[in-house]
């Protein structure tokens, strides 16, 4: 199966962003275990996941992709993404709450864990221009689905920094779709 089919189901985990399932530890002790904070929770945990797999997928594009855009995009997105998730972690530590690996017992966690392996088996099976295509059309489905995640919790969240927090990086995020976009016409030319 292609990027093109699994990205749509990729997203899907985006859109379904507030159900039951439990993606974080319960908060530190001395901390009241509310629905805000479980929410935070898992967003902080899927937010977590995600970035640390795009990291190690755009490190492959440096051995892997043929463009030098590609390569470059790449490389500032896995730099991005590291300090982005070092403030991921510094809010969770302000609100008590352990960011967690992804559980695979949930239906959730499975369902994201399963993606996160099968389109990084595909990723790495390519090199060259079919690299380019796949990774660049995974990363802009990716981006949409990362910027519908932070707007619906960024909408749900009270805390201000927690707010902040989530609109810095959907602007972060925005920004670089709008990039990725313009290499993935690239890449692609005039070709399929």
């Amino acid at each position: 199966m292609s990027l093109k089919g699994l990205a749509p189901m990729f997203m899907a985990l985006f859109v379904i962003a507030n159900t039951g399932a439990a993606f974080a530890s319960p908060p530190a002790s001395g901390k009241t275990d509310t629905a805000e904070t479980g929410n935070l929770g898992e967003a902080l945990t899927v937010l977590h996941a995600v970035g640390q797999w795009s990291i190690d997928v755009s490190k492959m594009a440096g051995d892997r992709a043929k463009s030098d855009l590609v390569k470059n995009y790449a490389s500032a997105v896995a730099t991005a993404n590291a300090d982005t998730d070092a403030k991921l972690t510094e809010i969770a530590k302000k609100n008590g709450i352990e960011v967690a690996a992804l559980d695979p017992k949930t239906e959730q966690g499975k369902s994201l864990l399963d993606r996160i392996k099968a389109e990084t088996l595909l990723l790495s099976s390519l090199k060259g221009d079919a690299f380019d295509k796949e990774y660049m059309t995974l990363v802009t489905n990716t981006q949409q689905s990362v910027s519908h995640f932070l707007e619906a919790h960024k909408a749900a969240a009270k805390d201000p920094a927690v707010k902040r927090f989530m609109g810095d990086m959907n602007s972060m995020v925005q920004k670089r779709l709008k990039t990725a976009q313009d290499i993935l016409a690239k890449v692609y030319g005039d070709s399929i």
